[in-house]
């Protein structure tokens, strides 16, 4: 199992962008899903109201990422579909885009497919991950090490993305619209909020897959996801490293949670206009799988 389950390079029309001509079979793109969502390094908080053991969790499982970053690009493939599309919802929402900051942006392999068309920066919250990034990424490129629901930069944007479902690491709605607060203030006016999450239906769907196994070279992903509450699923997952002739064999539980579409929007309209939701393939609708948000900041009227 190599490389993303995407659809075919989309363009962008009046309409919004266009649809890829196939699509993954339901169960294909779930048990792809769940590769892909333990690809991303976002903040992932745990429930507890305890500061110390936040710290403690938020450390573990950066240590995590920061010890798989290597094996990332393997594991996950090429970006150039998911940044194709992307690049046709940005294209659709703003007419002349020139600076985007991709957040939880990994390894960078999204920035560095988009930095021909885009001065790109990067936000991560592993520093493994970015110094994977570092070295595949032209010189001169912008590259922050902080909590995307929590950051401020001397720096704003015409684009803010947040990719494979980075955000559904954010178990507290609270901290959602944090992380809509913190983009809002990095984007330039008229500039473009772009992310996309996994809905409730589809991790409940996820959760029903067996257990999902991955070999990258040497090395093994195995992970399965079960229900802890309504509307968070926990991620057992195992990292079996073969290093220097040895074993090594990394245990971590992360948690995601979702919320209901509508929820987003009401959230988004406190700040910004023209909400779209899309889902994967294109196409604008409420509900479905994998979705997309599109939203602007209001531009100042002169």
């Amino acid at each position: 199992m190599t490389g993303r389950t995407r659809g075919s390079t989309c363009a962008s029309s009046p309409a919004g962008p266009v649809p890829p001509a196939e699509k993954p079979s339901r169960t294909n793109m779930a048990a792809s899903r769940a590769r892909r969502l333990t690809g991303s390094s976002a903040r992932f908080q745990a429930p507890s109201g305890d500061c110390a053991a936040l710290a403690c969790r938020i450390d573990l499982i950066v240590a995590i990422y920061d010890v798989f970053a290597p094996h990332y690009d393997a594991v996950t493939g090429d970006p150039s579909t998911e940044t194709a599309f992307i690049d046709s919802i940005i294209k659709d929402a703003h007419l002349q885009p020139v600076t985007l900051l991709e957040v939880a942006c990994g390894t960078g392999g999204v920035i560095a497919s988009l930095a021909g068309s885009y001065q790109v920066a990067g936000l991560d919250i592993s520093p493994g991950m970015l110094a994977v990034a570092r070295k595949k990424l032209p010189e001169g490129i912008r590259l922050y090490e902080a909590d995307m629901s929590n950051f401020a930069l001397n720096a704003r944007f015409d684009a803010v993305i947040c990719v494979y479902h980075g955000i559904n690491h954010l178990l507290r709605f609270s901290d959602w619209e944090r992380f809509f607060e913190c983009a809002y203030r990095h984007l330039n006016d008229g500039g473009v909020l772009v992310f996309d999450i996994v809905t409730i239906d589809d991790l409940k769907i996820i959760a029903d897959t067996p257990e999902t196994v991955q070999q990258f070279g040497e090395n093994y992903l195995r992970m399965n996801v079960r229900a802890n509450a309504e509307a968070v699923f926990d991620w057992n997952i195992e990292l079996e490293l073969q290093r220097d002739g040895g074993h090594e064999l990394l245990t971590e539980v992360i948690r995601t949670a979702s919320f209901p579409p509508e929820k987003i929007r009401e959230a988004l309209s406190e700040r910004f206009v023209d909400i779209q939701i899309f889902e994967s393939d294109g196409a604008i609708s409420e509900s479905g799988t994998r979705i997309w948000f599109a939203c602007t900041k209001p531009a100042l009227r002169s």
